[in-house]
């Protein structure tokens, strides 16, 4: 099948379609720095503390408080959360419960100025060659929707939310899970066959396409070196839909 016979274009953002620089010199500096401000200044949802905790209850199994948050003090349980989210930034733990916490702490980054997204030179010009054949751009990212918005709309090349259709993060589930795949295309009501998904990573490639996505692996400079396999390679999307 030609790349102009799929109905839907899926992107990965980290790697894909923005450097991994942005994410890890820029994104993910400003959320580490703004952090503890954050949740001392900010009413987190309700449940927000507990998912933390149920996510990464191995980490908690011999913490000082035990597993009945109400009996800590707010300002003390607040501190703690807040060195434990650093921590698992440091770590780079797909936790949505951090995800959504960095997400409203760029928002703000965003709005205010301060943060401005980078995406490779050729991402605006394939995506309006992608619109031009009345095709569907979607976004599978592990940063929270939310976040991938602030990406596209907040960008040096002007906001690209306009081209995106459709976004999921790993409330559908992992990355790595053909299930997730499989729950994206039951959502945009689309045979696999028809989605083709970029990425940076050959094992989220591979969980695609056994979901039964076409998949392509962009080598983008900055990326970790990927093995040696059968799937389709390619440094840029400047061939592409020409």
């Amino acid at each position: 099948m030609k790349i102009s016979d799929f109905s839907i274009f899926l992107f990965d953002i980290e790697g894909t379609v923005v450097p991994v620089s942005f994410v890890h010199d820029v994104l993910f500096p400003y959320s580490k720095e703004k952090m503890g401000e954050y949740i001392l200044t900010n009413q987190l949802p309700e449940n927000t503390l507990e998912r933390i905790f149920i996510e990464n209850s191995s980490d908690f199994a011999e913490n000082k408080f035990g597993t009945d948050l109400q009996k800590v003090p707010s300002e003390i349980l607040k501190k703690e959360i807040s060195s434990y989210l650093l921590y698992l930034i440091s770590v780079d733990r797909k936790s949505n419960p951090l995800k959504e916490i960095q997400g409203k702490i760029w928002k703000t980054g965003y709005e205010s100025g301060k943060l401005q997204s980078t995406v490779f030179p050729d991402v605006p010009e394939f995506f309006k060659r992608i619109a031009g054949l009345k095709k569907r751009i979607s976004i599978y990212s592990s940063g929270s929707v939310e976040a991938q918005k602030l990406i596209f709309k907040y960008s040096k090349s002007g906001d690209m939310t306009g081209f995106i259709s459709s976004y999921f993060d790993t409330s559908v589930g992992g990355k790595k899970d053909k299930q997730s795949y499989l729950k994206i295309a039951e959502e945009l009501n689309a045979p696999p066959e028809r989605i083709i998904f970029f990425t940076d990573i050959n094992e989220e490639a591979e969980s695609a396409i056994a979901a039964g996505f076409e998949a392509i692996i962009l080598d983008r400079p900055g990326n970790a070196p990927q093995p040696d396999h059968s799937l389709t390679k390619i440094p840029d999307f400047s061939g592409l839909l020409n």
